[in-house]
């Protein structure tokens, strides 16, 4: 478990069903910063700690968002539209999530599960 106490697979063997991927919950600095960070071995492993750039951000209702990625401090993760994609889709401190790396160009697209089953992240972990 990475410190923000998240599942993390790497894995990407060009397998739809195989993309790299995490999964945690939204904590309460979410939404009192208005940031998301990503656990550091997942950004680390995907290339993404040193971009400073746009991602694409597709809820489930296949709505694309766009996001900024960057550090802050020592952290990783989105830092600038998280706070309108977090109000739009509803989510609350608690709620378990998945984010999915579906492309990794020169903008990157991620799937985010919101909402995600408690017991789904657990038989994933397994």
């Amino acid at each position: 478990m990475s410190p923000l106490n998240a599942h993390v697979s790497t894995t990407n063997y060009g397998d739809d069903n195989d993309r790299p991927y995490f999964i945690s919950t939204i904590k309460p600095y979410c939404t009192k910063k208005s940031v998301l960070y990503f656990p550091l071995d997942f950004a680390k492993s995907n290339g993404l700690m040193n971009r400073k750039c746009e991602m694409i951000l597709k809820d489930e209702e296949q709505r694309c968002w766009t996001v900024w990625l960057g550090r802050e401090a020592h952290h990783f993760g989105i830092v600038s539209g998280w706070s309108k994609f977090r109000t739009a889709n509803g989510l609350q401190v608690g709620d378990a999530y998945k984010i999915e790396l579906i492309k990794n160009g020169e903008i990157p697209i991620a799937h985010f599960h919101c909402k995600y089953s408690e017991k789904v992240a657990k038989r994933e972990e397994q």
